[in-house]
């Protein structure tokens, strides 16, 4: 599929896996919007993306800047053509018995409740072209849970559960538009975004777990992340809905030392 002149949204599109995507779709020819809420990020992608790109701020988890996003894509762009939910946090490390409650609310208000309002307002601007796709992000952690991120865990299989009943409800052609196929991702640990250098040299002890669960013991590279989001975005993928594709070096297969 080209995805030449196509608009597509792209939220958390300002660093890590986001920004990887929407450097590979504006090299592809596509009209990108990213969003983000750190100015600094923003700036720096702009510069890195060049003018196909446009940045609008916004939070996700709260349902009036989602809104507004979306009245501004179609205010200046028209309407929409492809979509990827990206934006997403992860959550302190701590045990059921010493959670974080504000934190556990925290994740749970960007990771399902953004990607529900996004998915909202996105299925009907989709709907009004052919061949319209959403992908949403989601991560191994919700196929395999991670002790100590019970939060972050629970936040991304609801987003799988969400991308299937999403699929099934929109996998027709709709009253006034057309079907939208709806699936997600689910990286394993990848290099940058939440897997900075620095970071996991502050933690070595994390990032040698995250090597030992996982077969292939290595992390991903971003751009292994971006094809696998391409091929869902593109008409390759044109009979798939409802699915999560795993793309983790088989940490999802079982836990190996």
């Amino acid at each position: 599929m080209s995805f030449k002149d196509k608009i597509v949204l792209i939220t958390g599109g300002t660093h890590g896996i986001g920004l990887a995507i929407a450097k590979e779709l504006t090299a592809q020819g596509a009209q990108v919007i990213v969003t983000g809420r750190s100015a600094a990020k923003a700036d720096q992608a702009m510069t890195e993306l060049g003018p196909a790109a446009t940045f609008i701020h916004c939070d996700i988890s709260k349902k009036d800047s989602v809104s507004n996003l979306f009245k501004k894509i179609v205010d200046d762009f028209g309407g929409l053509d492809l979509a990827v939910n990206n934006a997403g946090v992860t959550s302190k490390r701590n045990n059921l018995a010493n959670i974080d409650v504000e934190d556990w609310q925290n994740t749970i208000d960007i990771n399902i409740t953004g990607t529900m309002l996004c998915l909202k307002h996105q299925i009907p601007l989709i709907g009004q072209k052919p061949k319209g796709a959403v992908v949403n992000v989601s991560s191994c952690a919700g196929v395999t849970p991670i002790p100590n991120q019970a939060a972050y865990s629970v936040s991304k299989a609801a987003v799988n559960c969400l991308t299937q009943v999403a699929a099934i409800e929109f996998a027709q052609d709709l009253e006034l538009g057309y079907a939208v196929r709806i699936n997600a991702i689910a990286p394993g640990p990848t290099l940058g975004g939440m897997n900075t250098p620095e970071r996991l040299a502050a933690d070595p002890v994390a990032t040698k777990q995250k090597l030992a669960v996982t077969a292939m013991k290595r992390m991903a590279e971003p751009q292994e992340i971006v094809a696998a989001t391409l091929f869902l975005l593109g008409e390759q993928s044109s009979y798939i809905t409802g699915s999560v594709l795993d793309v983790d070096g088989g940490y999802s297969c079982g836990k190996f030392s």
